[in-house]
Formats: structure tokens, C-alpha cells, sequence
């Protein structure tokens, strides 16, 4: 190379130049792809945050919650009723402790009375059909004394109603009422059965369900502040599993309701109930 090929001292200093540019466009590009990133992580790091938060709360929010005591009067997991002198009056219990489980004794039982016991859910046809059928010879039974009667509510029809919950719902109502109203039991239950929303439909709304327990005459504040918070929630889940798991409630296609006993016996044809009461009296 001549003198003559070798760059001038101004184009070494152009060129200079030229490259701490390159090199100062290159590190703000570098500062920028960095500050992109983090901004990208943090945001994506609270989107993701967001949504296990989101997760946790739905779960919770679904979950039944049992960290409640269950209803008075119910200490068997059903409300029962004792009689005579032409009257129906409910057996009073305490509340089953919220880590406890219904006993399986029966609360009362007059010398000699035949046990009747019904798996109800308020959202059932069947049951609403058993009960227009046999309920009044049944309870004429308990005001004689020959009989005591028993109701343990259940939810298994929530599928038939659009996810509405309908029939959880209805039997946290019937908790309620059997908690702080249970003279009114019976009557409220007329109540849901004579005014039962069709299957696959959404069911009945909460407001409602308030309606037909007014109706029922359990018309205090102690009972609708239960409906809207659904206080049994929890306890209509774990009684219901309950139930589910008792083998010797199943029949050929697993438990279905109504479901009844007699002496502790199921009846497998349920058109056959006062005849088996009958022979039990006997």
C-alpha cells in the first residue's frame, strides 16, 4: 500500500464515527429487546398470576363449604316426625358438629311404632308422585301413633335442570326450614311439590324458592337469610354423598328417589309402602 492508498487522517476519523454509531444503534437495540423482554415477562408473570388467582377463587367459590355445622333437627341426616292424638310434631335435635356425620340411630321412636323413612329430592317427579299418592295415609299413620316418619333430603337432579343447581338449592331450603322452622316442613314440602318446575328447564330462581317457603308459612328472617346464602350448601353435598355411598339404599340401577324404608327395610315397589307398614304394625 502507498501513501497514496492509505486513508486521510479526516476519512480515519469518518470512519471512527461511523462505527460508535453502529455500535451505540446496536446497544439501543440491545436495551430496547431487553426492556421489551422484561416488560413482556412481567406482564405475561401477572396475566399468569391473574389467572391461577382466578382458578383458586373459582374453586373455592365452588366448593361446598363445610366448615359450617349442619342443620338442627336433622341429626340423622332426616327431620323426623312422631305422633298421636290426631298431631305430627317434629323431633327436635341439636346441630351435627361440622366435622361430624349424621347418626344412623333414629332420634325417637314410640314403643312398637313402625319406622318410615323417605329419600327425598324436592326437584324429583317420582317423588312428587309418591308423595300425592301416599303421603296423607301415611301421615294419618303418624297422628295415630302406628307410625313414625322420617325425611332426608338429597340433591341428585341438579343434571336435569341446566346447570342451574335447581335441586341443590331445594334441598338447602328444606335443610333451612327443618333448622329453624321445622313445624312448617311438611307444609313447605306441599309447597315445592305442588309447584315443581318441569325438568330441563332452569328450575325455579332463588327469589322463587323464597316464595314457596313463605308460602309454606316458614316466614322468618332467620329462614331467608339461610336461602340466600345457601347456608347448607356444604352439608347438602355431604349428605347427599353420604347417601350415595350406602350400598344397602341401591337397587338394581343405584340409588334413585323417592327411596323408602320401613323398619330399616327397603321397599322395592314403592306401590307396596302402606301394605308393608301395615304388616310391620302388626
Amino acid at each position: 500500500m502507498t501513501n497514496n492508498d492509505r486513508p486521510s487522517k479526516n476519512e480515519r476519523r469518518q470512519h471512527a464515527r461511523e462505527v460508535a454509531r453502529q455500535r451505540a444503534d446496536a446497544e439501543k437495540r440491545r436495551k430496547r429487546r431487553n426492556r421489551w423482554f422484561l416488560q413482556g415477562g412481567i406482564g405475561l408473570g401477572i396475566i399468569a398470576i391473574a389467572a391461577v388467582v382466578a382458578i383458586v377463587l373459582v374453586n373455592v367459590n365452588n366448593q361446598p363449604a363445610v366448615s359450617a355445622a349442619g342443620p338442627k333437627n336433622m341429626a340423622t341426616g332426616a327431620i323426623q316426625f312422631t305422633g298421636g292424638d290426631g298431631k305430627v310434631t317434629p323431633v327436635t335435635t341439636p346441630a351435627v358438629s361440622a366435622k361430624g356425620t349424621p347418626s344412623a340411630i333414629p332420634t325417637a321412636n314410640s314403643d312398637g311404632a313402625v319406622a318410615v323413612t323417605e329419600y327425598v329430592d324436592w326437584a324429583c317427579p317420582v317423588c312428587k308422585q309418591f308423595e300425592a299418592a301416599y303421603a296423607d295415609q301415611i301421615l294419618d299413620k303418624v297422628k295415630s301413633g302406628e307410625a313414625t316418619l322420617a325425611i332426608h333430603p338429597v340433591s341428585i337432579l341438579d343434571r336435569n335442570y341446566q346447570n342451574s343447581r335447581y335441586a341443590s338449592r331445594a334441598a338447602n331450603a328444606a335443610m333451612c326450614v327443618a333448622n329453624y322452622d321445622p313445624d312448617k316442613f311438611l307444609d313447605v314440602q306441599t309447597q315445592f311439590f305442588d309447584n315443581q318446575p318441569e325438568e330441563q328447564t332452569s328450575g325455579l330462581t332463588n327469589a322463587q324458592i323464597a316464595k314457596l317457603v313463605r308460602a309454606g308459612g316458614a316466614t322468618g328472617s332467620d329462614v331467608s337469610d339461610c336461602l340466600s346464602s345457601e347456608q347448607f350448601k356444604g352439608w347438602v353435598t355431604k349428605s347427599t354423598n353420604a347417601v350415595l355411598a350406602d350400598t344397602s339404599l341401591q337397587g338394581t340401577q343405584g340409588f334413585g328417589t323417592p327411596t323408602v324404608l320401613v323398619n330399616g327395610k327397603k321397599i322395592e315397589t314403592l306401590t307396596d309402602v302402606i301394605t308393608a307398614i301395615d304388616a310391620a304394625a302388626k
